[in-house]
């Protein structure tokens, strides 16, 4: 990838978000962080360590010299760079930016700090949270099941992040446990939301998006017109997750994806769909789903069999995991669950151990 000094429509988008006035920000429908343009990133904030680092940026932990706060401070190198995946890079960055000020507030969204594009660098300064939910399930849980109200605790925080975004207008489109962090509380942030996008303008919107794994039914199937049902599926796949300890499906392409689908949730509901074209579908031939036996009531779970799942509980994880969109819970459905009403004490935070 060569480098050349044109500034991408990505470059813009972010100086816009640094310069404009809050006012101006709401009159544009443009969202921005709080970044001061006159003042150089490197002389704001005091590098500390790297987080992670890709392609074209680098992820820091950062102290801010005027507040003594750390942050996550992502950075993506523009000085003289050209070519589509940086310019994509930066649409993302700024994509984020908006969402991410759009939302500010919400406790289960990560919070931004500053933003701007200075000193050859784009860069996005947010509220340093702790590791990512996946890191917390595989490095410090080693794999164990979440019980079931650990999960009701958990899934009521994204759920009540994702509802935040949808009433916006907004999809997350790349919600899985890389892109929720987990703070020394055992709370949850949703986080990384360059991938998101405005409902505003209707579709067609991209596919393929987001990462497999999460990937909704109609997503895998090609479909442009989707809506905010496609993080509700990923939200019951991280339920699933949650509960079992690993992930549920695990096709290591879309059509062999789908096929684990439905070979666990059967075809009739795929079928019902609108927006179903008659195609053949892959998978097993069963109509109904073998969910329930995947996650069964506590009467008839074994010591250690598959994890109990009281009916409460199911209904809300069928419910995201529905393959027909159209039946699919929203989050803002799935919050006024039952299972949500239930009253139980918090139990002792088990995130460290």
């Amino acid at each position: 990838m060569g480098w050349s000094t044109s500034t991408s429509p990505g470059v813009a988008a972010l100086e816009n978000a640094a310069t404009a006035t809050p006012a101006a920000r709401k009159n544009q429908g443009t969202p921005a962080a709080n970044g001061d343009s006159n003042s150089p990133t490197r002389s704001r904030y005091h590098r500390l360590e790297v987080l992670g680092a890709g392609t074209y940026g680098v992820v820091y932990r950062a102290r801010d010299r005027r507040t003594g706060e750390i942050v996550a401070m992502k950075c993506l190198r523009t000085n003289g760079a050209h070519g589509g995946d940086v310019d994509r890079y930066l649409s993302d960055l700024a994509s984020e930016v908006g969402a991410l000020d759009a939302c500010s507030g919400h406790p289960s969204i990560v919070q931004p700090r500053a933003s701007g594009h200075l000193g050859g660098e784009a860069f996005l300064a947010m509220e340093f949270v702790g590791p990512t939910l996946r890191h917390v399930m595989k490095h410090v849980r080693f794999g164990r099941r979440h019980t079931e109200l650990e999960v009701r605790l958990l899934m009521r925080q994204l759920l009540a992040g994702v509802r935040r975004m949808n009433r916006l207008g907004l999809m997350h489109r790349d919600l899985k446990p890389e892109n929720v962090l987990v703070d020394g509380h055992g709370n949850l942030k949703i986080c990384d939301l360059g991938l998101s996008c405005s409902m505003a303008d209707g579709p067609p919107y991209s596919n393929p998006v987001g990462t497999r794994g999460y990937r909704a039914p109609e997503i895998l199937l090609g479909c442009t017109d989707y809506d905010e049902h496609v993080d509700s599926w990923a939200l019951g796949v991280m339920m699933a997750e949650l509960l079992a300890g690993k992930h549920p499906f695990h096709g290591r392409s879309d059509t062999e994806h789908l096929s684990e689908i439905l070979d666990l949730l059967g075809m009739a509901d795929m079928k019902e769909w609108s927006g179903y074209d008659g195609r053949r579908l892959p998978g097993g031939c069963q109509p109904g789903s073998f969910l329930r036996n995947k996650f069964p009531c506590p009467a008839e779970a074994r010591i250690k069999g598959p994890p109990a799942l009281s009916e409460a509980g199911f209904e809300v994880l069928s419910g995201l995991l529905r393959c027909n969109p159209e039946k699919r819970l929203t989050a803002e459905q799935a919050l006024k669950h039952r299972w949500f009403k239930e009253t139980n004490p918090r139990p002792r935070d088990t995130s460290r151990r």
